[in-house]
């Protein structure tokens, strides 16, 4: 397939919490795509060495000259154009902040320039309204990968920017079926892949009753649940990577649990730095949670990584997690079921350790084979190919 010329478009970049962008992205350079970022702002925590490599522009780094000189352009060449995007903000206004056309004119300046063939956004959120105009501003097309708070919790003109996309996708079959039954719209499943090479064991299957589980501190991640749950079963103890707002609540329910002592809270950490405490769990815990405000998960990639490196999962039987939790590899418990967590890990800790190694090294096959980036990356190329023929 000959390459395509192609723009990723995200509201911040490179932010850690998201590698599957950086990791998506430098597929399809390796994949014979030429590819550039626009993004709307710097990340807040940015992951730079995953982006090595990357041309990448930022809105928010535009001048006011260069803001006025690329409008003028733009008018001046699309005036038609132009005058129906104005039209249009009107509209979007009403469920989400527009740029401005003089803030953006510049991206749509640099996508012509690169000659853009497609434009991708990740997340339906300003990004994917962002490639909607580039591409109707240059009539190239564009397409949509959903991931979880721009569905289930501030969704924002979901339909338009589905319907007018050439394609749409989103990480599972869970998030497929609620866009279809809540707003209408069809996406295509598209796994969020992890390098199998990347992800696997450096050191030998620890064989204790270590737990590990690495996710945001926010409610949608269920950490209390599991806090609950180790001050109920014997663990050697339980690791939980990530920061958030919800630390101090978090802490102090450990302590108030009697689990003070087993409960370590790392803070964030870089991808080298967790697949080195993934190297030393015995399970990975993954209780996810609908949120109160309805945000929540789809399919967690730390869930993907972990399988990737042997571990055995214990997850809720929630969102897409069923899709690649499976018993020959993994327990499903109910969520926001302390009891029921806890009796999960104990039931795996209880294994004897080659077993557990043994499920662990089915996951990683189901992983290579399933949920493979370089695979779901060469899936997502040939549908912008065929958007690009079209």
């Amino acid at each position: 397939m000959t390459g395509v010329r192609i723009t990723v478009v995200v509201d911040h970049f490179p932010e850690l919490s998201e590698t599957f962008v950086t990791s998506e992205a430098q597929q399809l350079r390796a994949q014979g795509h030429a590819v550039r970022v626009e993004a709307g702002r710097h990340a807040g925590r940015p992951n730079e060495p995953a982006a090595a490599g990357l041309e990448v522009a930022y809105t928010g780094d535009d001048s006011r000259a260069v803001r006025i000189r690329a409008l003028a352009w733009l008018v001046a060449r699309h005036p038609l154009r132009c005058a129906r995007d104005l039209a249009a903000r009107r509209r979007w206004r009403r469920e989400e902040g527009v740029r401005r056309l003089r803030t953006l004119a510049p991206a749509v300046r640099r996508a012509h320039a690169a000659r853009t063939q497609h434009m991708h956004a990740h997340f339906a959120a300003g990004a994917a309204l962002d490639a909607l105009r580039i591409g109707a501003l240059l009539r190239i097309p564009y397409s949509v990968m959903t991931h979880g708070y721009d569905v289930f919790q501030m969704p924002a003109n979901l339909r338009e920017k589905h319907e007018r996309a050439a394609f749409a996708a989103t990480a599972c079959d869970y998030s497929a079926r609620y866009l279809r039954d809540r707003f209408g719209v069809e996406a295509r499943t598209l796994v969020v892949g992890v390098d199998p090479d990347a992800f696997r064991r450096r050191r030998p299957y620890p064989g204790g009753r270590t737990v590990v589980a690495v996710a945001r501190l926010v409610e949608k991640k269920g950490l209390s649940h599991l806090i609950d749950a180790a001050a109920r079963v014997r663990l050697d103890r339980l690791v939980i990577v990530g920061d958030g707002p919800l630390r101090g609540e978090l802490e102090a329910r450990a302590a108030a649990a009697g689990a003070g002592d087993v409960v370590e809270f790392t803070g964030e950490r870089t991808p080298d730095q967790v697949r080195d405490v993934l190297d030393g769990a015995d399970v990975l815990a993954a209780p996810c949670v609908v949120a109160a405000d309805g945000d929540r998960d789809t399919m967690p990639v730390v869930v993907k990584e972990a399988m990737a490196m042997e571990i055995p999962v214990v997850a809720s039987d929630e969102v897409g997690l069923p899709e690649v939790v499976r018993p020959e590899w993994g327990r499903l418990v109910p969520p926001g079921d302390p009891a029921a967590l806890a009796a999960a890990l104990d039931e795996l800790l209880s294994l004897a350790p080659e077993e557990r190694a043994a499920m662990g090294r089915r996951g990683r096959e189901f992983v290579a084979e399933r949920c493979n980036v370089a695979v779901e990356t060469a899936r997502l190329a040939d549908w912008i190919a065929a958007a690009v023929a079209r």
